[in-house]
């Protein structure tokens, strides 16, 4: 089973990979599924965890009605 870290590392190299190279999101993560993941990935998966942890997120913001 995979840590949480190393699911969002891999989530965020293919959003950064499909966005280089103009492809969807899935093809690019079932492209470089058999690739390693780097340091730089689950480090950066590390700080985006813990931003989140301290900093919930706001609540959504509802549109005023028209009365």
């Amino acid at each position: 089973m995979r840590s949480e870290d190393e699911v969002l590392g891999r989530n965020l190299a293919s959003a950064y990979i499909a966005t280089q190279h103009g492809i969807g999101m899935d093809y690019a993560r079932k492209k470089h599924a058999h690739e390693p993941l780097g340091e730089f990935w689950l480090s950066l998966a590390r700080m985006v965890m813990e931003y989140f942890a301290d900093h919930p997120p706001l609540p959504p913001r509802t549109s005023p009605t028209i009365q």
